[in-house]
């Protein structure tokens, strides 16, 4: 007997390194696969001044000894956080249902926070959601999450470039809501503060999100939202999580509804960007003469993006609500109707993540998201790490939320009243 259980460990340690080989060779494929890429298509074919063959000497080795993916994850994206750029990392298809779950998530409780002052405050719950049901409201306070203090997973959170406060808020905010989301049916305890400061435990199911969209096959399914309603004094209210069909679709259709309202909020709290070309659909929604909206700039070539309005557009004012969480095409859309003065925006600073970007499926179901050009507003200024600097800045309060009142939604609301007045 014993030299059956020693052949058969003998067996285990002799298949280890057999075993080992195919990981590090997929791990060296898609190293190449992703430094070649870089080098061939980055926008910039200085590298900011990196030395991009260099990095291929350094890391390359590195990649070859990793042990096993998340270190293989971890050491290329080092190397890709060199160039200080956005849309340049290498995901697993839980890291993106994690750090992006709003698009990602198949499972959610409906809850949307911020970390502000160290808290992770709940600033919005979706209607009818578990969270919603559980009696979870806004400015309550998030204290744990599965028996864990909130502030024990910064120290679990990839920090990518841009290098900003805004990022930071934005990173950290996204990590968590991923932790509250995941597989649907399953469950998840949190410990929360309510408007008293009274502890509570609770525990929670999270509700599928159904079966989701594959756009490409380059990115998983991801979860389309969107929201149109009449707020009180005649204000139309629109809110979408990404600009990706069919909410071009659907932002038309509401818009239909509100031709006559005083004025237009459009929510992009929350949104991590989109395609270009559902945003400049949009745009000829509110535009009534052809504009040059914005230029992309590849490595070899600049485009101009002309558009024009569409048989019916929207006439009223536009307020646009921003804040950390406001990415890549959201920010795009908010800089260009800013240049326009179409819109007057609202919240907070965004965090500069505005890059455009291609996605690449790689071995052992890794996705690589590289950037390939360099968006420029009609203004010329560039957002990416610096971000949109809202025309009203104005914080949500907490103490405000307790009370149910958003406000940064209400400084729209009062900007279209006063603008009656006058």
């Amino acid at each position: 007997m014993r030299q059956i259980i020693f052949a058969f460990f003998l067996l285990i340690l002799t298949a280890l390194p057999a075993m080992a080989a195919p990981q590090s060779a997929n791990n060296l494929k898609n190293f190449d696969l992703v430094w070649r890429t870089v080098y061939k298509e980055h926008f910039d074919p200085n590298f900011g001044g990196v030395d991009w063959k260099d990095l291929y000497r350094i890391y390359r080795p590195r990649v070859e000894q990793a042990k096993n993916l998340a270190e293989f994850t971890r050491i290329i994206n080092e190397m890709l956080f060199k160039l200080k750029l956005s849309h340049l990392m290498v995901f697993s298809e839980n890291d993106l249902k994690t750090y992006i779950p709003t698009l990602f998530a198949e499972g959610s409780v409906g809850i949307n926070l911020r970390w502000v002052q160290n808290r992770a405050i709940i600033t919005r719950i979706k209607r009818g959601s578990p969270a919603d049901k559980a009696g979870l409201r806004p400015g309550y306070v998030i204290n744990r999450i599965n028996g864990r203090l909130t502030s024990e997973f910064l120290t679990e959170v990839q920090w990518p470039p841009p290098l900003n406060q805004q990022n930071r808020s934005n990173l950290t905010a996204s990590y968590l809501m991923g932790l509250l989301d995941g597989p649907p049916g399953t469950h998840v305890k949190l410990g929360y503060s309510d408007e008293t400061d009274q502890a509570h435990q609770l525990e929670i199911i999270r509700d599928p999100r159904g079966a989701g969209q594959i756009i490409s096959p380059a990115m998983p399914a991801f979860h389309i939202e969107f929201e149109a309603r009449l707020l009180p004094n005649d204000i139309g209210y629109i809110w979408f999580n990404h600009f990706a069909p069919p909410v071009d679709i659907f932002f038309e259709q509401a818009l239909q509804d509100f031709q006559n309202t005083r004025g237009l909020i459009i929510d992009l709290r929350g949104n991590p960007g989109g395609y270009f070309s559902i945003m400049d659909r949009i745009v000829a929604r509110l535009v009534e003469t052809e504009v040059n909206l914005y230029q992309l700039q590849f490595r070899d070539k600049t485009i101009q993006r002309m558009i024009k309005p569409a048989e019916t557009t929207y006439k009223q004012p536009i307020a646009i609500l921003i804040d950390v969480t406001s990415m890549s095409t959201s920010e795009l859309f908010s800089a260009c109707m800013q240049a326009l003065g179409r819109a007057i925006i609202i919240g907070e600073r965004s965090p500069g993540y505005l890059l455009g970007a291609k996605w690449i499926r790689l071995q052992n179901n890794l996705f690589f998201m590289h950037t390939n050009l360099l968006p420029l507003p009609l203004s010329g200024r560039i957002v990416e790490g610096n971000g949109i600097i809202p025309n009203i800045e104005i914080a949500l309060e907490h103490n405000l939320l307790l009370k149910g009142k958003d406000s940064q939604l209400e400084a729209a609301r009062e900007y279209f009243l006063k603008m009656q007045q006058d």
